[in-house]
């Protein structure tokens, strides 16, 4: 019997013995090949995602030794040879990532299905997985950075449909804590928001409830500047109202960002419990973002599709400039760059980023609510990511040796205008993921672009 694992530190189990792999890169070649499981992987790609930009004349040499020493850990049969490179041969339930994405799928099936009991076994099981944060041991590896970011994501995302089946439980007074904790570590989480808000609320906290929501609207027009979500302003005016809806006992408001237009005839104040109506009726995602409003809805859903393929590709492009400017610093760490050549590589990045910014600036966005606000918030996400490597730019330049770095206030500047930049990219992907998928198209996450 063999187990894999990756929520957590990296580990390889055969017949309930752990395969010794003390080395870091070893380590990190098997974590890469897991993730891409069953999928070839190129020689040049794991030579990057092991080395970065500037690998050592000697990489695939290093890269042949370490997928012999796995070889000989795990098994022939398992990791294999397939022009352009590698991949490793991983069965059903052999590892827990998938196991994680089963048992959440299978939790939200029974929440949509109004079997909250089940959904929330389903949850606490997946999250059980984890074993501490996917990746940090290579938490200077670049592949590490971006996937153990959406593996994050995806952990965060279970525990909120976990804390919605137990809203629907009626367990909102056990909930108070772990939300307030979660929202101290993702601020800008809507979702999380929402349900406190409906945790206090049925708490007999109304007052806080209401508070709750200004302090966010105070937080996302000062930092961000945008508005609160649609299905965030519901919830509010439904408090304000004691909507019915909001009791235990009734289908909680879909609370993770995603709006429900609704029919002109429709008084407003319906429009909260009419969130489980409209789930029920077209299926969570395509109910979600049917694209109605004036003319053609299959004219508008076309330019929509335009939209989302083309901001797909302005995220591809990104995406290559966020490596030039991690691999530019890595490679000063490790003297294999000078700092000034580091900088110039990065005015190089913001030359692209900034004629990406004209294009999106360009763009022709479809009369669509969320279609407008996205091409927004990727504008605000853009500029923000310009302003980091501004940052990261200059101090570069004022360093004069290469080498780790020291913590100064020009790097202490640089990383707030960094974390600052993946909050409005967070707060974009909040709105354009959700068309991404209408168009079976790839989720983002704010650390790859």
């Amino acid at each position: 019997m063999v187990e894999f694992s990756v929520l957590g530190p990296v580990e390889a189990v055969i017949d309930g013995q752990a395969v010794p792999l003390a080395a870091e890169k070893p380590r990190a070649l098997l974590a890469i090949l897991l993730l891409s499981r069953n999928r070839v992987v190129a020689v040049s790609q794991l030579i990057e995602e092991l080395w970065g930009e500037n690998p050592p004349d000697t990489a695939t040499t290093a890269l042949q030794v370490y997928v012999s020493q796995l070889r000989k850990a795990l098994g022939s049969d398992r990791l294999l040879r397939k022009p352009p490179g590698y991949s490793i041969r991983v069965e059903a339930g052999e590892l827990d990532l998938d196991r994680f994405e089963e048992l959440v799928r299978e939790g939200r099936e029974q929440l949509e299905a109004g079997d909250a009991k089940s959904a929330a076994e389903r949850l606490n099981q997946a999250l059980a997985l984890w074993r501490g944060p996917a990746l940090a041991e290579f938490g200077a590896e670049p592949f590490a950075r971006d996937a153990g970011g959406r593996l994050e994501d995806a952990r965060v995302a279970a525990i909120e449909a976990r804390i919605e089946a137990d809203l629907a439980l009626g367990r909102h007074a056990d909930l108070l804590s772990e939300l307030e904790a979660l929202i101290s570590r993702h601020p800008y989480r809507e979702r999380l928001r929402g349900q406190l808000m409906l945790a206090q609320y049925r708490s007999g906290r109304q007052a806080e409830a209401l508070e709750l929501y200004r302090r966010t609207r105070e937080t996302l027009v000062e930092e961000l500047g945008i508005e609160p979500s649609l299905a965030l302003q519901e919830l509010e005016r439904a408090i304000l109202q004691h909507d019915p809806s909001l009791e235990v006992g009734r289908a909680p408001p879909r609370l993770d960002g995603r709006s429900v237009e609704e029919p002109p005839s429709r008084p407003r104040r319906l429009l909260v419990p009419a969130f489980a109506l409209a789930l029920a009726a077209a299926g969570a995602v395509a109910g979600v973002l049917a694209l109605t409003g004036g003319g053609s809805s299959a004219h508008r859903g076309g330019e929509v599709r335009a939209l989302v393929g083309k901001v797909e590709n302005f995220l591809v492009q990104s995406r290559e400039g966020r490596r030039e400017v991690s691999g530019a610093i890595d490679a000063v760490a490790a003297c294999k760059l000078t700092p000034r050549v580091a900088a110039e590589r990065l005015n190089r990045v913001q030359r692209n980023r900034q004629s990406l910014l004209q294009q999106i600036a360009a763009l022709s966005v479809p009369n669509h609510q969320q279609a407008l606000r996205a091409s927004d918030l990727l504008q605000k996400a853009a500029q923000a990511s310009i302003t980091a490597d501004w940052h990261y730019r200059d101090w570069l330049l004022g360093r004069k040796r290469c080498g780790r770095p020291k913590p100064n206030p020009d790097l202490h500047a640089a990383w707030a205008a960094d974390a600052k930049a993946t909050q409005a990219k967070e707060a974009f992907l909040a709105a354009f993921n959700p068309l991404a998928r209408r168009f079976k198209q790839r989720a983002w996450n704010a650390r790859e672009f």
